[in-house]
Order: structure tokens, then sequence, then C-alpha cells
């Protein structure tokens, strides 16, 4: 059995497992329906040899849930049928599934989190790198059971395991790799009182690739979340980190002065160290929130190597009245190379989306919006710009009900 059906299968199982434990509760379905249609001056976020094109995105979705006082699973599954006017070969159809059961007993709580992903490498893998170097099909598969235990009033540890999986659909001029890691995790924390929560976080990944590039990932942060008030809170959380890196190369070696030359394979270890972070500042208004976050942290890439990805990103949004609201949101990404073998990676992304919408009838809602990305190079002066305008129309269907 392949990797895709081992977590259809276990998607299977978290469902199954889910119902059985919510059995006397009712399942809650909210549908939505979306029609998209928009302009983008470089679908591919190319340099040079941009492509235009006029696209149109039908989303059908539904986010579910059934719970009781003890169990419960939820999720949301969609699908985007994207079409492109008078371009061949960039009509895709994604789907995302996403699926939280869990269960709980007197003093912990047992979870398992699903994650079935199919889009392209400038959908969810450009928004978690900044990284981009050609639109190929991707698909991506997350398993993480989980286990939180409340130790006293104020003390809980949280433990982590999170299995992933990374498949891309190769065209001639892409080479692309296949990964997959192993991820263990340890959270602790502790209420200090009724305002700020300390943290401690120990962790550990190991990934390896196709192309035998084998890495391990360590790392360890403290942190503090304060509420200041009922509508200010912040946190921040920093530590350090270690990446090792082992692969195989090969070096010519001549045999004697003037002689023939022989391949030696030859095993590289490359280690590292930095700086990790995790920050946030959140404001709640009468009429709006803005929210103000700054990460890095140490990601996988598509030629098996680890980057280093620092992001900033701010976002506002503001309700005008009931029917009627607008938003903007501003990332900036900064990602490097790991070692000198990923220095090609080095760049600079920035993503601006302003937006507005109004709810126009019950059920019925229109918006709008733009999006501005580029992305610069450090090693040379080219960039990558584009520009992208939609009109949205959605109908969110009445919520159904099902008893059992």
């Amino acid at each position: 059995m392949t990797n895709q059906g081992r977590l259809q299968s276990l998607c299977a199982l978290v469902l199954a497992l889910g119902s059985a434990h919510a059995r006397g509760a009712e399942w809650k379905i909210d549908p939505n329906i979306l029609l998209r249609s928009g302009y983008n001056d470089n679908i591919t976020l190319r340099t040079n040899d941009e492509l235009s094109a006029w696209e149109t995105v039908f989303t059908p979705s539904a986010t579910f849930s059934r719970t009781t006082a003890t169990a419960g699973i939820s999720g949301n599954i969609r699908f985007d049928f994207r079409r492109y006017l008078g371009e061949e070969g960039l009509d895709d159809n994604n789907k995302r599934l996403f699926v939280d059961a869990f269960r709980r007993m007197e003093r912990a709580r047992m979870g398992l989190n699903l994650a079935l992903v199919k889009d392209t490498t400038l959908d969810s893998q450009l928004d978690e790198t900044g990284i981009v170097f050609a639109r190929v099909r991707r698909f991506t598969q997350r398993l993480n059971p989980n286990w939180r235990y409340n130790i006293g009033p104020r003390t809980r540890i949280q433990l982590d395991y999170t299995y992933s999986n990374v498949d891309y659909a190769n065209t001639d001029t892409s080479a692309f790799t296949d990964y997959s890691s192993h991820n263990g995790q340890a959270l602790f924390t502790q209420a200090l009182n009724e305002r700020a929560i300390a943290s401690l976080t120990l962790g550990r990944t190991l990934t390896s690739n196709e192309r035998d590039v084998d890495t391990t990932y360590s790392y360890g942060q403290a942190g503090l979340s304060y509420r200041f008030s009922e509508t200010l809170s912040a946190s921040l959380s920093a530590g350090l980190r270690r990446t090792d890196t082992e692969f195989s190369t090969n070096t010519l070696v001549p045999t004697f002065p003037g002689g023939p030359v022989i391949v030696v394979p030859q095993d590289v270890q490359n280690s590292s160290t930095g700086a990790i972070f995790n920050g946030s500042l959140t404001r709640q208004f009468e009429r709006g929130d803005t929210s103000l976050t700054a990460t890095r942290n140490v990601t996988n890439t598509i030629s098996g190597f680890l980057i280093e990805v620092t992001r900033l990103r701010w976002s506002s949004s503001y309700r005008f009245s009931d029917t009627l609201s607008a938003g903007l949101s501003v990332e900036l990404y900064s990602s490097k190379g790991d070692d000198e073998l990923a220095r090609s990676f080095d760049r600079k992304y920035v993503d601006i989306r302003p937006r507005f919408g109004w709810n126009f009838r019950k059920f019925w809602s229109i918006s709008g919006s733009y999006r501005y990305r580029k992305q610069s190079f450090d090693d040379t002066s080219d960039e990558a710009i584009q520009n992208a305008a939609y009109l949205t129309l959605t109908y969110r269907w009445p919520r159904i009900a099902v008893s059992r």
C-alpha cells in the first residue's frame, strides 16, 4: 500500500474513532459554495516569460463536527477546481481534508489530527517557506497523535508526534525531492497567574528524502504569554536550534599524477546552530482587530536541504457595519540556506493582500481582493512580481444537523 493509501485509511480510522466516541451527539455540517474569478499577470511567479491569464475557481467546501462531553470530531473538506482561460496545462483540482478527533478523560486529553492536501508549490509551500522555483503539483500527508495531561490546576504537559510526507509530481523541467519527516515534541506550561503563562518546548525532527539526505533538527524554546486586558494580549518564545545534515557526494580523484580520474563516493556531514523565535501581539477593537507576528524556524525545501525562514506578518480587519468589512495583510519573508550547499535559496518574499467583503443578503456575500507578490534573490538582481485581482461570490448554506 502506498503512503497516500495508508493515510487515507487512517483518515477513515480517525472518522470512525471520533464517531464511536461521540454517540448520542448530532453531526453539524456547514456547507459553502464559492465562485471566484479574476486576472493574474504572472501565474507561475517567474522572473521572465510570465504567463498571464483569466482565472476562475469553483470551490465547494464544508466544515463538520460532532461533540459530546468527553469526545468529539471536527474537520474541514474543500475542493478547488481552477481553470485558466487561454493557457493549457495550468488547470488543476486541489483537495484539502483536515480532521481533528479527541477523547477527554479526568485529567488527560488524547487527540489525533490528520491533514491530506493536494495543491501546488505556489500554494501551501510558498506560504510556508516564501520560496518557489516552479509550479508543480504536490501531495502532503500529515498525521499528529498527541496527549495532554494536567499535572495540577496550573501545570500541564503535552506530548506530540507528527509524521509528514510530501510527494511532488515532477515534470520534464523539475526535479523536486520527495521527503518525509518524524517530529517529537514536549511542551510544558505553567500558569503564573490569571494573566501570564510560562512555557518550555523541547523537540527533535528527523528528515530523510529520496536523495539520501538525512537531517536531524533539535530545538528548545522558553516562552511567556501575557494578557494585558480583555482586548490586548502578547506572547514571545525564543531559543536555540541545532541542525545536523548527512549526505553523500561524488569526488573526482586521479589514480596517479596525469593518470585517469575515478569517481569516489564521499560522505559529508554539516552542522549549524542558530536562534529561533515566535512572537505575537493581538489587539481587539469594537469593530475590528489587528495582529502582528514574527517567527523564525527551520523547514524543508524541494532540494532535500533545510532552510531558515524568518517571517513577519501584520494583518488588520475592520467592520464598517453588520454587512460591510475590509482588511489588509502584509507578509515579509527572509529565507536562507542552512549551509553553503543551499545558498541558492537565499531570497526575500513579499505578499500584500487588501480585501473587502459585503454580506448583501442572508447566506450570500461578495468580496473583492488584490494580491501583490514579489520574490527577489540575494545573489542576483532578478525579481519575480505578480499582480492579481479577484471578485468572489459565496453562498453559505444553512447549517445541516443530523442526529443518530
